[in-house]
């Protein structure tokens, strides 16, 4: 019964997009997959969070929206017997690998973000698991930077199983996240707060209304004052994702009966406008992944994932 463990040596790295997208592939293969998320030793909403996602794209290995325990996770690999039984399990930043590769009988990810990748502590860590380092996946890879990067990683002998590139999606903080980090009051946003937003326009600050402007940049989150109406129905016009208002008061009624009528969104904080972009700008190198963003990392896995070699590591083979 195969287990991989999928770890890394920092945060927000995309751990649960691999996961995501191998568990994925190995179900379209035929296998019976089950992933689950490590709980961390400390209450941790983004283990929760994580939990959910499996769950809510049916991967999750005991059908819990909640992360297991080592002592369920142990339980888990020891009583599966079947050979076409693949369980991924992903660990906590800082679990010690040793002890998962002791505890659950699996072999390693390490999955890395590109900017300031650790290559001597990726190459310790693969000397101390020694066969059990299955290959690093490394994610967010710029594309004039990737021949570089595999030719470093190569020089020290590290094995690489994917160079995924930098995507917009796949970095785009959701409404609901934007929400939380500007404080903001949400209006109509009912079904729509686990959209990822791509962009961010900033609407400009003359009198022109814009709307050539917005539609040129297409799906967007669009910030803008509260006393532009102009601007606003603009951004309604060109198919704007929501609308984030600076300044902590309402819109005009017109406006705000528009936004009701199309679906958007309308985040209204009390932040103005430079503030509230640099506050959504920071959500973009650690938003978190989402149900919304599967269909995205398994495209990208299908291109740049080195398939056979996970699948060699496993002791798996192509099913017919």
């Amino acid at each position: 019964m195969p287990v991989l463990l999928i770890s890394s040596l920092r945060p927000l790295v995309g751990k649960t997009a691999l996961s995501v997208a191998v568990a994925q592939r190995l179900a379209q293969d035929g296998y019976s997959v089950g992933v689950a998320r490590l709980a961390a030793p400390e209450p941790d909403e983004a283990a929760r969070t994580d939990a959910r996602c499996f769950a809510a794209l049916s991967l999750s290995a005991e059908r819990k929206q909640q992360p297991l325990s080592l002592d369920e996770i142990a339980k888990l690999a020891k009583e599966a017997s079947s050979p076409d039984k693949v369980f991924i399990f992903e660990l906590p930043v800082g679990f010690p690998p040793g002890r998962a590769i002791e505890t659950m009988r699996g072999v390693m990810v390490l999955v890395e973000r590109s900017a300031d990748l650790p290559v001597d502590k990726i190459a310790a860590l693969q000397k101390q698991l020694g066969p059990a380092f299955a290959g690093l996946v490394l994610t967010a890879v710029p594309a004039a930077r990737a021949m570089a990067a595999s030719g470093r990683l190569a020089q020290r002998g590290i094995p690489i199983l994917a160079l995924l590139p930098e995507d917009r999606l796949l970095s785009a903080p959701t409404i609901g996240e934007i929400a939380q980090a500007l404080e903001a009051e949400t209006l109509f946003g009912d079904g729509r707060t686990e959209e990822a937003i791509e962009r961010l326009t900033i609407a400009s600050i003359s009198a022109d209304p814009g709307q050539a402007y917005f539609a040129r940049l297409g799906r967007q989150a669009v910030v803008v004052r509260y006393d532009k109406p102009d601007l606003q129905l603009a951004a309604l016009n060109a198919d704007s994702r929501c609308l984030i208002l600076s300044g902590g008061r309402m819109p005009l009624s017109y406006v705000s009966e528009r936004a009701e009528a199309e679906g958007v969104p309308l985040l209204i904080t009390a932040k103005d406008t430079v503030a509230a972009v640099q506050a959504v700008e920071d959500l973009y190198s650690r938003s978190r992944f989402g149900p919304q963003k599967a269909e995205r990392i398994a495209q990208l896995a299908d291109e740049h994932l080195h398939y056979d070699g996970l699948l060699q590591a496993l002791g798996l083979g192509q099913k017919s």
